[in-house]
């Protein structure tokens, strides 16, 4: 029987042990999404796909569909990020984006953004030494071009633009709101709580704020040439996390 061959330009994302010989791997195709591939008797020394299928490898990818599995037929190397895979820091934010992406995608769909969005990434983590910098620059255009971009101009409480006094994040509502309508928010709990200690909320710093808008509104040029201070680091780091998880979750 001969079957149809599919083809795209994918990355590699995943890669798994599959029976005596063959190795499945999820990769992220232009034209298909994520998408697993089984990849038969590549773990032989000699095998032809063994030098495309490789985590991080963009490669033009050809597959079959079979009746459980597509089955890889061909791999042709497009950039293997050498770089990042001789540095293991570089390679260990590599695969992180690599996970972040495989955790929040969840099925077969092709989608542009967040393909050039990886590409785009993987190639800035291999050119600049401010990697945290573009680490949470994919996270936070992953999760806008999934639809849940964050409001981080106005209050989402009293709509007003956010200039001065104190402000938390929501997680739950994806934006901002200012201290007078967190207030508010408190007063209808049963137990009120200080403002830093409610639930699912975090105070965000106006240079957090100002971050994050140059980070969702894709203003590289600035980014570049930005400064990032150990408390700023790690405030961001610990919103990501926060956030991505609530997202994984839904």
């Amino acid at each position: 029987m001969e079957y149809k061959t599919f083809k795209s330009e994918a990355i590699v994302i995943r890669e798994e042990d599959f029976a005596e010989q063959d190795k499945f791997f999820t990769v992220f195709a232009r034209e298909y999404g994520k998408m697993g591939v089984l990849a038969k008797s590549v773990r032989k020394i000699d095998a032809k796909l063994r030098a495309g299928l490789q985590l991080l490898n963009y490669v033009s990818l050809e597959f079959v569909r079979g009746k459980n599995f597509n089955i890889a037929t061909d791999a042709i190397v497009k950039d293997e990020f050498l770089k990042s895979k001789s540095s293991p820091s570089r390679f260990r934010d590599s695969l992180y984006i690599c996970n972040i992406l495989d955790n929040l995608i969840k099925g077969e769909e092709a989608d542009e953004r967040t393909w050039k969005l990886l590409l785009e990434s993987l190639r800035d983590l291999e050119a600049h030494s401010n990697r945290f910098i573009f680490i949470h620059y994919f996270e936070w255009n992953l999760v806008s071009a999934l639809g849940f971009k964050p409001e981080l101009y106005f209050c989402l409480g009293c709509q007003e633009r956010i200039k001065k006094g104190r402000f938390f994040f929501s997680i739950k509502d994806g934006g901002i709101f200012c201290g007078d309508c967190l207030k508010k928010k408190n007063l209808s709990r049963k137990k009120m709580l200080s403002l830093d200690k409610i639930p699912g909320t975090q105070e965000i710093s106006k240079d957090a704020i100002k971050t994050l808008r140059l980070i969702t509104e894709q203003n590289k040029e600035v980014l570049e040439r930005l400064k990032i201070h150990p408390p700023l680091l790690k405030e961001l780091k610990d919103l990501s996390k926060s956030f991505l998880s609530y997202i994984a979750e839904q």
